[in-house]
């Protein structure tokens, strides 16, 4: 694999020299976990909830112009979001059009605006993780036609919004899509922002066998953000039906507390504590309730300008009856990106 990766960036930088256009600029991200699990179900043969080392993300990322209105982007690696960690994929990847300066339209294969959760990048996160619920109510990693721009609106205030056209959960547009509105309002209060964003999925399953999901789901979400003075505080909701059937109906939200505490050593910059809590109903006109709550409580220690090492506990507060919680998790993880 690491073969692999030398030889595309070198294919790029040859043909960036032949092409006559600029450079890419290029990002690397490496995230490595250890993971110990404990309490019932616990380290007995199931992967997900064994003790283990694992690689969480490794991966380049190239960008750049290929003129002064079309940009490029691309990610290979390999990340437990979009496999096991030992499969080398391409992660994102974007052709964008700049109509307007402010205006763009292209084809992507990466995140689109489902609220703050979705468009965050996994090293860039507060919590260790997105919530628990965050691919239920959308895909991680869809591809499509995407629309959007920035608009400012003077007194610190901006509006992003992002009209995602993507393919169905079967990578096509034959009896179903994933279609996505989503906005980001800065407001004028500094660091404050609040979104919101709808989505309609129609899902087309060619196998009988396979479980049915709805022909008709739509799910919208809401929330708001706030980063400044060391606080960063997040809470969003989501809502939606037609899931595994077209009447089954889901709420979900959670809320996350962080406070950055500034150490100004050379090797010590800052340690962050945070928690954050998740709700999950899974059916919410079900006869028996269908309730799911999660705590996670971690700390982020920052050892360098782009490295940080990360620890987090995680425990299941709540599950339906009759059904067995996962183990609680502790999680530690170091990180770095260039």
């Amino acid at each position: 694999m690491k073969n692999v990766i030398i030889i595309m960036i070198a294919l790029a930088i040859a043909q960036t020299a032949f092409a006559e256009i600029p450079m890419p600029n290029l990002h690397y991200n490496i995230m490595l976990d250890a993971k110990f699990y404990s309490g019932d179900g616990a380290n007995e043969g199931t992967y997900d909830t064994t003790n283990r080392y694992q690689i969480r993300k490794a991966s380049v990322a190239a960008e750049g112009e290929l003129t002064d209105r079309v940009t490029y982007g691309v990610e290979y690696g390999i990340s437990t979001c979009v496999g096991t960690s030992d499969q080398l994929k391409l992660m994102e990847a974007e052709v964008m059009y700049a109509v307007f300066d402010n205006i763009h339209v292209g084809i992507k294969q990466g995140h689109v605006l489902r609220g703050f959760a979705s468009r965050t990048e996994c090293p860039a996160r507060l919590s260790m993780e997105k919530p628990v619920f965050q691919k239920t109510f959308g895909a991680c990693h869809p591809l499509g036609v995407v629309a959007g721009g920035y608009f400012e609106m003077g007194d610190n205030m901006g509006l992003e919004a992002e009209l995602a056209l993507m393919n169905g959960a079967n990578g096509t547009l034959d009896g179903e899509h994933d279609y996505n509105f989503g906005i980001i309002f800065e407001t004028p209060v500094s660091g404050l922002a609040v979104t919101g964003s709808y989505n309609h999925v129609e899902r087309q399953y060619y196998d009988e066998s396979y479980q049915q999901y709805s022909e008709d789901g739509s799910r919208y979400g809401g929330g708001v953000n706030y980063q400044n003075y060391n606080v960063w505080a997040t809470a969003e909701y989501f809502t939606g039906e037609g899931f595994e059937r077209d009447d089954q109906k889901m709420n979900a939200w959670y809320t996350q507390l962080g406070y950055d505490i500034r150490i100004g050593l050379e090797r010590l910059s800052s340690v962050q504590p945070y928690v954050m809590y998740e709700s999950w109903d899974r059916d919410v006109d079900a006869d028996d309730e269908q309730l799911y709550e999660y705590l996670e409580a971690g700390l982020n220690i920052k050892i360098s300008a782009n490295t940080m090492l990360r620890g987090a506990w995680r425990t299941n507060q709540t599950a339906p009856d009759g059904v067995v919680e996962e183990p609680e998790s502790v999680i530690i993880r170091l990180q770095t990106g260039f």
